[in-house]
C-alpha cells in the first residue's frame, strides 16, 4: 500500500479534524507513550486522517470494480495486501 506523505501536513484549526484531539492522545498512550506535545498529536491526527481517505478511496474503487457501491471488509483488506505502482 502507498504509504502516505512523510511531510508534516500544515496545522489545522481544532474544527478542521474529524478525530478529536483526545482519542488520538489515548490511542498514543495506549501504544506505550507516556508523554506526547500536542503538535505531536495534531501531526498524528493529520497524517491518520490523510491515510483514512487513501484506504477509503481504494476501498472503494475496489467495490466499484465489483459492480457494488457498498464498500465490504474484503474490499478492505484486498488493498491492504496490494502495493500501488
Amino acid at each position: 500500500m502507498e504509504t502516505v506523505s512523510q511531510k508534516p501536513a500544515a496545522p489545522k484549526k481544532e474544527a478542521e479534524y474529524e478525530l478529536s484531539h483526545s482519542a488520538v492522545a489515548r490511542i498514543v498512550k495506549k501504544s506505550g507513550a507516556d508523554r506526547i506535545g500536542a503538535d505531536a498529536v495534531d501531526a498524528i491526527r493529520a497524517l491518520t486522517e490523510e491515510y483514512i481517505a487513501e484506504v477509503t478511496k481504494r476501498a472503494l474503487a475496489a467495490a466499484n470494480h465489483a459492480g457494488r457501491k457498498v464498500i465490504r471488509p474484503e474490499d478492505v483488506e484486498f488493498i491492504a495486501g496490494t502495493e500501488e505502482e
